[in-house]
């Protein structure tokens, strides 16, 4: 189910939002709770973005993201998105900078 959903928010993103605070977004993760009322979805950005501003973004888009997945995806009830900057991408750009240098 993580993966599913996780497919069909990654490609809202590309194909169906307009913002363009979201095109270098990745979506790294994602995590449903239990009784599926809540997901967290992990997302990293470019270097040269404000993560604010994409968190921003990503919240007032969730609801539209929800009208979609709930068309989408057959579910009883759609999980609220809960968006998370996930910061592991810079740390494995670092590391690798850091290997290279060695």
């Amino acid at each position: 189910m993580n993966e599913l959903l996780k497919r069909e928010i990654i490609s809202l993103i590309k194909k169906e939002s307009k913002d363009p605070r979201l095109t270098n977004l990745l979506i790294t993760d994602l995590e449903i709770s239990r009784d599926l009322s809540h997901a967290k979805v992990f997302f990293s950005i470019a270097k040269n973005q404000d993560i604010s501003e994409v968190k921003k973004a990503l919240e007032k888009a969730s609801g539209f993201f929800r009208t979609k997945l709930s068309k989408s995806v057959n579910l009883r009830h759609t999980p609220k998105l809960n968006f998370i900057f996930d910061p592991t991408p810079d740390k494995v750009d670092r590391l690798e900078e850091l290997i290279s240098k060695l």
